[in-house]
């Protein structure tokens, strides 16, 4: 360090403040006593060099905190200088155009995130960005080496951020991240048992080997118009504490939510399932909106439970759709809804109100051992009565009746003959079965 004239004075103070000392114990000892004792000449000799003593010790402690002082703030310059320089170099070679350089700023930026948290989130938000940027799978160029080049560095770039995500690798984790890919073309995204703050996944392109199993969201995860087009999306188990929105979505494959839970709002509105796709045992807390939405495949939500409201308003069930066991907790309504094949609510608990008006069935409907709270509100319901109905079972109270003539009979966007279901008489309330409390697929 320079020396300053203020280090001059320091040390002028500790040489000088011990003789100021002395002598003015001397001169207070004379002019008390009115002779310079020998004793008291020694005792204040003493006591100066004490004082003299504790400014030196302070002045000096002063002196040793400031040189620490500065040289935490030199490192933390070094530090900051060596990390800027590490994070300039890695994003200028992620827009290299040669593949294995654009890799190795990945894994540079990588390194610097693992050394140093703070930049751990700037690192994830980099690396989104770049996933983010245009790209069309190899399939669709017709396999260029170029495509399938990107596609590698693509890859290991959706892999360095799930590798982060895994809290079962406590080295590796890297906690409270946020995710944004909205518009990203991913492939063979696996973000299993992973776990994240809030993730945005808007308009993105899924393809290839999809997996969201076990993983835990604490934040909002939206998947707006969203295209899965790999032959499976599999969301088993999956756990969105502040809600999931799907609205818009479209898989072009099966579809897996077996034992998901939600304990935010569930949107599924305008999705489209082109195969089949499974919700059995998943637990829905608050609002779970299925309106308007495409089953084109079969639809399983066997022992799934609604907590809050569930709505199906307005949704095409085009092949079997199966609600065995499942426990609606509050109101339900499917007004509009048109179920093409099987439906079954066999064992299903109503404990509010079950608004099925102007419903369409198109094949087999059983309620078998289904309870209900109130009188189950199926007014305005349209049957088809030209197929076997033969394991068809209506709640109580309600009944088809068959359609007056051939323009009765017809519906202006389907074929065939359909009825009406219509109420036959006013039949008493079933027992109140034993409280049932929250099945082991609450949240």
């Amino acid at each position: 360090m320079e020396r300053t004239p203020w280090s001059w004075w320091r040390v002028a103070a500790v040489v000088v403040a011990p003789v100021f000392g002395l002598a003015a114990i001397a001169v207070l000892i004379f002019l008390l006593t009115g002779s310079p004792a020998l004793e008291s000449v020694s005792t204040a000799v003493g006591l100066g060099l004490l004082a003299g003593f504790a400014v030196a010790l302070m002045i000096a402690a002063w002196h040793v905190w400031r040189l620490s002082r500065s040289a935490a703030a030199h490192e933390f310059d070094v530090v900051e200088r060596r990390g800027s320089d590490a994070y300039a170099r890695a994003a200028d070679q992620l827009g290299s155009e040669k593949a294995p350089v654009r890799l190795a700023g990945l894994y540079g930026l990588e390194r610097l995130a693992q050394v140093d948290a703070r930049y751990r989130q700037t690192v994830v938000n980099v690396i989104c960005s770049y996933l983010r940027m245009p790209y069309a799978p190899p399939e669709q160029t017709n396999d260029v080496v170029g495509d399938v080049a990107e596609r590698g560095v693509r890859v290991a770039a959706q892999r360095i951020i799930a590798a982060h995500m895994r809290p079962a690798d406590e080295e590796l984790f890297w906690p409270d991240v946020d995710i944004d890919l909205s518009g990203a073309t991913l492939i063979d995204f696996r973000l299993d048992n992973c776990r994240a703050r809030l993730a945005t996944f808007d308009r993105a392109h899924f393809a290839g080997d999809i997996s969201f199993v076990g993983s835990q969201f604490s934040g909002p995860v939206r998947f707006l118009n969203a295209r899965f087009v790999s032959r499976r999306a599999d969301f088993q188990t999956a756990w969105f504490a502040s809600g999931v929105d799907f609205t818009g979505a479209g898989f072009a494959g099966d579809a897996d939510f077996n034992g998901m839970k939600v304990n935010g709002e569930a949107q599924f509105t305008k999705t489209v399932f082109a195969g089949m796709v499974d919700f059995s045992q998943a637990a829905f807390s608050a609002l779970g909106s299925f309106r308007t939405v495409m089953f084109v495949g079969r639809c399983e939500f066997a022992g799934a439970w609604f907590a809050a409201e569930a709505d199906f308003s307005g949704s095409t069930f085009s092949k079997d759709a199966a609600f065995n066991g499942v426990r609606f907790g509050a109101h339900v309504e499917a007004l509009g809804a048109y179920f093409a094949a099987h439906c079954s609510f066999r064992s299903a608990y109503f404990t509010r109100n079950a608004d099925l008006r102007a419903a369409r069935f198109g094949g087999n409907v059983d309620f078998t051992e289904a309870w209900f709270a109130t009188t189950a509100m199926l007014d305005g319901g349209r049957v088809r009565v030209d197929v076997d109905r033969s394991l068809t079972n209506w709640p109580r109270g309600w009944t088809i009746r068959e359609p007056r003539d051939d323009a009765d009979a017809r519906l202006a966007d389907r074929e065939g003959s359909w009825g009406y279901l219509v109420k036959f008489n006013s039949p008493e309330k079933p027992p109140v079965p034993a409280e049932r409390g929250a099945p082991p697929n609450a949240p």
